[in-house]
């Protein structure tokens, strides 16, 4: 029996710590490039450390936004060093001193949690940024960490992995048969269909 095409929604405003699951490559910088051109359409700061260093990304965030987003490559590894976080926190400042508009947002593809850049994450949220963070695998979802889970379409060999990370709240198929540019949105208990954000 084949499911009725769902109604989408569109991505509401993200706020506080988003965990991103699933998706290709291609779907991933689709959506970072969509969240920031969001955000810098309703005039907010953006910054985007990354650590997958897929070279679209980087054209795109360079192409497309220019002055008005940070784009900041990190090792292969991951680790955000010293040097990195305090340009972090010094855009972030500058941001939140300026006139009030939008949070700032903070994507982070692929980082490495350790504890010194776990305290500045906390302390980021604290100060009223959004961190969404494109996770490399089902066993980053740490409970409690997240509030906010947004699933993007997975093939079938990670979906039933997704599906239990977020406590079946969808199912592996439904995750399978996610049309491009749709996603699952889960804050708490509650579970949205969601259109991404589109990027040029």
């Amino acid at each position: 029996m084949v499911e009725a095409a769902r109604t989408l929604l569109p991505l509401p405003a993200l706020l506080g710590r988003v965990a991103v699951l699933g998706g290709t490559v291609t779907e991933k910088t689709t959506l970072l490039i969509g969240l920031a051109l969001r955000q810098v359409r309703q005039h907010g700061t953006v910054l985007c450390l990354d650590a997958r260093r897929q070279k679209q990304t980087e054209v795109q965030f360079r192409l497309l936004l220019r002055r008005s987003a940070s784009y900041v490559p990190l090792p292969t590894s991951g680790i955000v060093s010293d040097e990195i976080a305090q340009t972090v926190l010094s855009t972030v400042s500058r941001a939140l001193s300026g006139e009030p508009s939008q949070p700032p947002l903070l994507l982070l593809d692929s980082v490495l949690e350790d504890h010194a850049w776990e305290r500045t994450v906390t302390f980021l949220l604290n100060a009223g940024v959004t961190v969404v963070e494109l996770l490399p695998s089902p066993a980053s979802l740490v409970f409690g960490r997240y509030d906010t889970v947004l699933l993007l379409r997975a093939d079938v060999g990670t979906a039933d992995a997704l599906s239990r990370a977020v406590g079946r709240k969808v199912s592996a198929a439904e995750l399978v048969n996610l049309q491009a540019g749709a996603g699952v949105l889960i804050h708490l208990a509650r579970v949205q269909w969601v259109a991404l954000p589109e990027a040029p």
